[in-house]
């Protein structure tokens, strides 16, 4: 049951067999699977009943139900992937070795079940923190999630923390993924500055820009033209793409559904989170995984480009030396406009 019926208030529920919790007040609720990476996969707008977090097609199933057929190339993130917002760490992308440990696809975190502790529960305000041990690796990483009375956004303050006796690599990131209805091509993505990479897409994928790179918002398309990616794609538009934007002028993006006259922004320490990893598809991205279902675009603030092997030879990670710890600031929500 929830522990009250009005301002601020949670409610801990079990849901397909996981651990989960809502978080809510007078204008947003927050849904977070707590044995699930403390997945956020619902950030409800109540006014407009409208969520943000797209749901991935593929199946969730109960974990301890599910037998997978064989091992993917990628590692288990994508057959428990059931879409929303994940923590990435210790390693971004593609599945890599690091020190003799083998790190799937996104890392050890979204796989993992958290434990958590109510820090503070009143009508103005709760505040839980989350708290895992990876197991390939030496880290202990904790959170604490809060929501205030009449406040549009949720904060998040975070630290990771090398367990060992060793300096350890890592790379970290966020993946808040969104989905119809609030999702369409009315909406525009705002950044400050930035520059622009694009790479091939997920499985087959099709697309309007080249693989080059630019002055964000502009990229050179298939045929010579510029091509705003600031505009997001309409759902039937057939595109899949992977960009990463570095240089960032700002901790802070924004998209906004100018039809619906609301939006959803970030606020992170970009010197921290040095890049934005911005995942579209509209229906662009066929066989494996996607068969062509999406409409999704995702954008990432991450520490470094993909994956940790590759980061090293590149001198992009982040580093904490044996025993020490680093943490972050994070801010989420509603924008109205």
């Amino acid at each position: 049951m929830l522990n009250r019926n009005n301002h601020c208030r949670f409610m801990e529920f079990v849901w397909k067999g996981y651990r989960s919790i809502f978080i809510e007040n007078e204008i947003i609720r927050v849904e977070i699977l707590i044995d699930k990476g403390t997945d956020i996969v619902e950030f409800l707008y109540k006014e407009k009943d409208i969520d943000f977090m797209w749901r991935s097609p593929i199946p969730f199933y109960p974990q301890s139900k599910l037998i997978e057929t064989a091992p993917t190339k990628l590692g288990s993130f994508i057959d428990y992937y059931p879409g929303g917002w994940q923590e990435i760490f210790p390693n971004g992308g593609p599945i890599c070795e690091y020190k003799g440990a083998t790190i799937g696809l996104h890392g050890e975190v979204a796989l993992l079940p958290w434990e958590y502790q109510i820090i503070e529960d009143s009508q103005d305000k709760i505040s839980i923190k989350f708290y895992v041990y990876t197991y390939r690796t030496p880290f202990y990483l904790e959170k604490i999630i809060t929501i205030k009375s009449e406040t549009p956004y949720i904060e998040i303050e975070e630290e990771v923390k090398n367990l060992s006796g060793q300096e350890i690599d890592f790379i970290w990131g966020h993946h808040p993924t969104f989905g119809k209805p609030f999702l369409s091509e009315d909406c525009i993505i705002n950044i400050k500055g930035g520059k622009v990479k694009v790479i091939k897409g997920d499985g087959k994928s099709l697309t309007n820009l080249k693989q080059t790179e630019g002055d964000w918002p502009f990229v050179e398309g298939v045929n010579g033209e510029q091509v705003d990616i600031s505009k997001v794609p309409a759902e039937n538009d057939n595109v899949s793409d992977v960009i990463f934007i570095s240089e960032l002028k700002e901790g802070y993006y924004e998209i906004l559904n100018e039809k619906l006259k609301i939006g959803f922004f970030m606020e992170f320490p970009k010197e921290i989170f040095k890049y934005i990893w911005f995942w579209r598809i509209a229906k662009g991205s066929y066989d494996y995984p996607w068969w062509g279902r999406n409409y999704n675009i995702a954008l990432e603030p991450f520490s470094s480009l993909p994956n940790l092997s590759e980061a090293i030879k590149r001198n992009d990670q982040l580093k904490l030396k044996e025993n020490s710890s680093l943490k972050i600031s994070l801010k989420s929500g509603v924008k109205k406009i």
